[in-house]
């Protein structure tokens, strides 16, 4: 069995927290206009494309 530890690459000390800003950030990350939206509506578009160029540039994009 193996033990799963969770824990970051580089390590983050946050002196001041400022929630206007973590708003804006996650808002670009995950509102609908966001990044993760766009990622996951080219990752989609993929499986309607006829050519393998087509579905390899959208692949691509999308991750």
């Amino acid at each position: 069995m193996w033990i799963y530890e969770k824990k970051l690459q580089v390590p983050v000390n946050i002196r001041k927290p400022n929630p206007a800003l973590a708003r804006l950030i996650i808002t670009q990350y995950g509102g609908p206009d966001g990044e993760l939206g766009a990622s996951l509506r080219y990752l989609s578009q993929r499986f309607n494309m006829v050519t393998p160029q087509a579905i390899a540039t959208l692949n691509d994009v999308g991750t």
